[in-house]
């Protein structure tokens, strides 16, 4: 059998121009495929499950496996406690990459459901591994990379609600921007280092959402305002009240 995927990198160009190239393919079990195009070949994942469709002692992932050992231990001890080794973190590390290639291909496909279902796993994989490893090293290897997730996760959302409803999910994109920006600010915050929120990429490009957003939310803001002062919920009027001032600044 010839194993040679010569002919297919030929007819499939690496373009070092653009950010990312990638496609969905057709496998012969009648499946989609993603596949990337790198410089020296390309990666191909499930589009579903595992990227690298693997199965861990029966379960789907890394992730899995390690949150069942959990549960089990946690059932079976009572003085001590549930650890991540680093090799355990290098393993689940290398798994977190794996969805990162995914979650970057789908979002180029626009396959923004799919981009939530990745990014909020990883999102939950960090949470774990902060969690449990033993090594405080371990943990930073992965939490680093938070506010990159989280500035991913909330671009698909903003763009499935602007997609389902252009007009009227102006308000919920916003509020996932705001959600967003929150979450990173607190990620500065925790770890003491606020002095690079001036210099993250990611806050920069959810605010630019967010103030694009604010430039075309409708005037229903006024009315929503007028409600919530009635019904006297007065910190969502405070908040309403914000976004109408930021808006008016925009204009």
């Amino acid at each position: 059998m010839d194993e040679d995927i010569g002919h297919i990198l030929k007819k499939w160009k690496y373009n070092p121009d653009e950010d990312i190239t990638v496609r969905l393919v057709d496998s012969v079990d009648g499946t989609k495929k993603i596949q990337m195009r790198i410089n020296m070949g390309l990666i191909q994942m499930e589009i579903d499950g595992h990227p690298a469709e693997v199965n861990i002692e029966g379960f789907e992932s890394w992730l899995d496996y390690f949150e069942n050992a959990q549960k089990q231990y946690t059932k079976g001890k009572i003085d001590d406690f549930f650890s991540l080794s680093t090799d355990d973190c290098r393993k689940l590390r290398h798994e977190g990459v794996q969805y990162y290639y995914r979650y970057l291909s789908l979002m180029k496909l626009q396959d923004f459901e799919r981009v939530v279902r990745d990014t909020k796993r990883n999102l939950k994989l960090f949470a774990f591994v902060k969690k449990y490893a033993s090594s405080e090293m371990d943990r930073w290897a992965l939490d680093q990379f938070r506010p990159y997730v989280i500035m991913m996760y909330t671009r698909a959302n903003t763009s499935i609600t602007l997609k389902k409803n252009p007009a009227s999910g102006l308000e919920k994109a916003l509020e996932y921007c705001t959600e967003g920006i929150e979450q990173i600010m607190t990620f500065y915050k925790e770890y003491g280092i606020t002095s690079e929120i001036d210099n993250s990429i990611e806050l920069s490009i959810l605010n630019a959402l967010k103030s694009e957003f604010m430039k075309n939310i409708p005037e229903s803001l006024e009315m929503k305002l007028q409600k919530a002062i009635k019904e006297e919920r007065f910190e969502d009027a405070a908040e309403i009240r914000d976004m109408i001032k930021t808006k008016r600044k925009e204009k």
